[in-house]
């Protein structure tokens, strides 16, 4: 290695001081929480361990096509060498995975979700990865919402796993009796159109043009992106929420006229389960809502008659050259440091990330592929809109704090606020100055 200059030696000793506050937070959590099996090891049992998180691939039959195909293509490398997937719920994961992979056995490999990530690539808990980078199928593809979570001082340490973004699903039906011919290409034709569908539906009570819970971030925070916006920035090791700069005042203004404009009053303090977004659009009390590709499904349970009235469209932007930017949810998956098996490790992520295997992941299950290109032909509707759409993103501050907002529920108090009536300079000053002691709480330990 070569001589460090001066900022190489800061980044790592606020990186140990990240190791020392990470490993110092789980221990009583760890023993309160009671998901899946124990991730111990030993280094000569020959068994890949690897934790998966319910609800994804690894919690699906299509793991054991990538176990089957691990054992035939590296058998001969690895003999006698066993799989064993352990399934993990999402509640109080990041705390386990930490504690997991600061033990001296950890689990080989971890599936996290992407803003869990950046507590695991600052850690110091996950195998550098930067040389492997090229070996994985369609990586220059990569989705930025997951690559760069998995990133800390231009190292990866962990890859992409699966994807997911939201599109607006829209009643066709509704659409056409109110003389709506196609979906809107820019902001103001879809506010324009919210106006047209709630007249032609004036006989229905509380229905919204567009359903819009004033608790849904994902949806509020793209308004600010596509104003030029960001959520912080980052000098250094330092980040600093920007709320209040003139790009997201905009954007936030913008978000909640649309928000107001389009969805009933109330629907400005809640979230999208309280009341169900879904009922309310199988119930024709919505004509558009703003979906994860698996509602569609969700919806038809409630009403299969709708089958043949369903569409889908990407968010439009301010203008009709760009759709608004979206955020990309999803996991990645990465190896423990300590990992006795990190090459056999390494070859069992190469083929879940393959793009035969991410197929099977958008047919099977309707997630997104860690890549638009590995997008497969016959795949819902919903889904290929998503593709398009994530290729206009940006991700959240790549910072382990990101996940303590997350976990507050912070964004959503925030853009309920909004929503409303709260006066958006103040609001945005509260909130800059409380996300920016929560995205360096851990590295000023």
């Amino acid at each position: 290695m070569g001589k460090a200059d001066g900022s190489t030696r800061v980044r790592g000793a606020r990186r140990s001081r990240w190791q020392c506050a990470l490993a110092a937070l789980p221990v009583m959590a760890l023993a309160l929480t009671g998901c899946g099996g124990s991730g111990q090891q030993s280094d000569s049992d020959n068994r890949l361990t690897v934790w998966m998180m319910t609800g994804g691939p690894g919690d699906s039959p299509l793991i054991k096509d990538v176990t089957a195909e691990f054992k035939k293509k590296y058998g001969k490398k690895y003999p006698g060498m066993k799989v064993d997937v352990q399934i993990q719920q999402w509640d109080g994961v990041a705390t386990k995975i930490t504690t997991a992979l600061a033990a001296g056995n950890p689990p080989d490999i971890v599936e996290m979700g992407n803003t869990q990530t950046p507590l695991q690539t600052y850690s110091g808990g996950l195998a550098d990865l930067t040389a492997d980078k090229k070996s994985f199928e369609g990586s220059d593809g990569w989705l930025p919402g997951l690559t760069i979570p998995s990133t800390y001082d231009g190292k990866l340490y962990a890859v992409p796993l699966y994807g997911g973004t939201k599109v607006v699903m829209y009643n066709k039906k509704m659409f056409a009796d109110a003389g709506i011919a196609q979906p809107p290409k820019t902001m103001d034709e879809l506010q324009k159109d919210c106006g047209k569908l709630a007249k032609a539906n004036a006989h229905t009570a509380d229905f919204s043009g567009f359903y819009l819970p004033g608790q849904y971030w994902f949806n509020g925070m793209p308004f600010m992106f596509a104003k030029g916006g960001t959520v912080a920035t980052r000098k250094g090791d330092t980040w600093q929420a920007r709320l209040s700069a003139p790009q997201n005042q905009a954007g936030l203004k913008a978000w909640r006229t649309f928000q107001n404009t389009c969805s009933t009053r109330s629907s400005r303090g809640v979230n999208t389960d309280s009341p169900d977004q879904d009922q309310l659009f199988a119930d024709g009390k919505a004509a558009m809502e703003y979906v994860k590709a698996w509602e569609p499904a969700t919806v038809l349970e409630k009403n299969p008659k709708l089958e043949d009235d369903i569409g889908f469209f990407a968010l439009p932007g301010f203008t009709a050259q760009l759709t608004m930017p979206v955020i990309v949810s999803g996991s990645t998956i990465g190896i423990a440091a300590n990992s006795p098996d990190r090459k056999a490790a390494t070859d069992w992520l190469r083929i879940i990330t393959s793009e035969h295997v991410q197929q099977k992941v958008a047919r099977q299950l309707n997630l997104l592929p860690i890549s638009p290109d590995f997008t497969p032909a016959g795949v819902p509707r919903q889904l290929t809109v998503a593709a398009q759409a994530s290729k206009v993103s940006q991700p959240l501050p790549n910072s382990p704090g990101e996940a303590t907002l997350e976990t507050e529920r912070y964004n959503e108090q925030f853009f309920a606020k909004i929503a409303g009536g709260a006066d958006i300079a103040q609001a945005s000053a509260a909130y800059d100055k409380h996300a920016t002691k929560a995205l360096n709480a851990l590295g000023d330990k």
